[in-house]
């Protein structure tokens, strides 16, 4: 428990926190700033054998750091598990970069898309932006769950 002097034994730790970097990172060893672990584009930390991502992680990217979004991490997250398990096995680690596909806000039951990817219209909201925003959770329920469930689940966005 991060809260007392006991330790956890383990042999694979996922860190995965809320919106800001957590108060217990401060605690650690490992460089950070402002609660948040600083990561190469590999997910390396100053520790070899830490890796970080997500809003927990200022990932280093080319145009700055990586935007502690949902987006971003569900993105790092396929590469950040196969870096571990290169770093288990003595192999190379793969570089990640940040694709920004737009942004979705949702606030009750209204939404709002801005710089989606391949939409020639730059901000739009109602139906269109509600739709967007029940297909991004739907494809997000997909992946975990499955198809099934996700389509279980749409009329419920």
């Amino acid at each position: 428990h991060f809260e007392s002097d006991a330790t956890l034994d383990h042999d694979v730790f996922v860190w995965a926190g809320g919106i800001t970097g957590r108060d217990a990172m401060n605690g650690t060893d490992l460089d950070n700033e402002h609660n948040r672990v600083n990561a190469e584009a590999t997910f390396e930390t100053s520790d070899d054998r830490v890796f970080a991502l997500g809003d927990s992680a200022i990932v280093d990217q080319p145009e700055g750091p990586c935007p502690p979004t949902a987006q971003a991490a569900w993105q790092a997250a396929e590469v950040a598990g196969e870096n571990v398990a290169r770093a288990l096995h003595g192999q190379p680690l793969t570089t990640w970069t940040h694709e920004d596909k737009g942004t979705l806000v949702s606030v009750g039951e209204k939404a709002v898309a801005h710089d989606v990817v391949n939409v020639p219209i730059n901000t739009f909201g109602g139906p269109a932006a509600k739709f967007l925003k029940k297909a991004v959770a739907a494809r997000w329920i997909r992946d975990i769950a499955g198809s099934s469930q996700a389509a279980r689940a749409w009329p419920d966005m």
